[in-house]
């Protein structure tokens, strides 16, 4: 996910970036928790980042499936007043972005969060327009 805005409203814009991986975390049922990362994870020019990371059976543990950093990535130079008369001086926008989701690691996530005794695979609510209202997979017997 991608945002231009204002500077003074990239805060809002990251936070409600966050709220949207959140909410398709829960929207699918999968068992997930938001880090706050130490700044020794940061890269440059971020001094704040957040991780949402799912739980994975396969692993027995909790796996990074999206990162979201703060602040905004290099600010984009909007407008020229070059060969143009009586333009607003030269604005700057902010750049965020956000995973959403790893869409290979979210596969991962949904077939070990929602196998089944015998192989067959439930298909969470949200995605079964989708998946043409297929409510279960089944795998093929050979």
């Amino acid at each position: 996910m991608f945002v231009l805005c204002r500077p003074e409203d990239s805060e809002s814009f990251h936070n409600e970036l966050i709220q949207i991986e959140e909410d398709l975390f829960t929207s699918l049922g999968l068992h997930f928790k938001t880090l706050d990362m130490a700044t020794a994870d940061l890269g440059a020019p971020a001094y704040r980042k957040f991780d949402i990371e799912a739980w994975m059976p396969g692993l027995g543990r909790f796996g990074e499936e999206t990162w979201n950093p703060f602040p905004p990535s290099e600010p984009l130079q909007t407008g020229s007043k070059k060969g143009k008369a009586n333009l607003p001086s030269t604005k700057f926008v902010h750049t965020l972005n956000a995973t959403a989701c790893a869409v290979p690691r979210m596969m991962v996530c949904l077939l070990e969060n929602y196998q089944q005794e015998g192989g067959s695979v439930v298909v969470p609510e949200p995605l079964r327009p989708f998946m043409g209202g297929i409510e279960v997979i089944k795998p093929k017997l050979r």
